[in-house]
């Protein structure tokens, strides 16, 4: 059976509610915006941003640059504020020298998460990226799995491994899917997951110490 592991983005592979503090700052500051500005910034996009949200951003504080411009801002300072730690990049290369199929999976716009892809050096490290906004799917569909499986080369997703953060979008949605499943969690908890870890590294290291016979 072909080894495929799907990775979640953003606070897996990547520490994104760090960077996005910084990203924030960063762009008001460029920009010369005000507190007002940062403080609806850091509420609105907490989560996820979308081109939209700086439509109303703009409607909002009547600023004076396109949407264009800002999301165009945003989505560069966003790239600029994440990292991908070495160890991690270091072991998706690993998982495919050892044949594994290495695909990120991952909700958000494509503009902003393909910056983060090609600034932190993961998108030259993986065989495929399937978001959801290019796709028109997001998980926990499980069709976006299928779709991944297929951007791989691979006609069944049904055991691979999806690797994430969230307990409902990439451990809910990738069994749904039939994967396996580990959960990258700080903490512990009632999740279904296969596996529990606590940074990407260890789940890198874990399916690479099974290999074939990963159980």
């Amino acid at each position: 059976m072909q080894r495929l592991a799907f990775f979640d983005l953003d606070d897996t592979l990547i520490d994104r509610s760090l960077g996005f503090v910084e990203c924030v700052r960063r762009f008001c500051l460029d920009l010369g915006l005000g507190e007002d500005v940062e403080l609806w910034l850091l509420e609105a996009m907490r989560e996820r941003a979308y081109r939209s949200d700086f439509e109303t951003l703009r409607e909002r504080f009547a600023l004076p640059l396109a949407t264009d411009d800002l999301w165009g801002h945003y989505c560069r300072s966003m790239a600029d504020a994440v990292t991908c730690p070495a160890a991690v990049l270091s072991g998706l290369e690993r998982l495919r020298e050892a044949g594994w199929l290495v695909a990120v999976v991952t909700n958000g716009a494509g503009d902003i998460q393909r910056a983060k892809l090609a600034r932190t050096g993961i998108a030259q490290r993986v065989d495929a990226v399937c978001i959801s906004e290019e796709i028109g799917i997001r998980k926990p569909d499980v069709g976006i799995f299928h779709e991944a499986a297929r951007l791989v080369g691979v006609s069944d997703c049904s055991g691979g491994w999806m690797v994430g953060d969230n307990a409902h979008n990439d451990i809910g949605g990738g069994r749904a899917a039939g994967l396996r499943t580990i959960w990258v969690s700080p903490g512990s908890g009632a999740v279904d997951a296969d596996h529990v870890v606590s940074t990407a590294t260890e789940a890198v290291e874990l399916l690479l110490g099974r290999g074939e016979t990963v159980s």
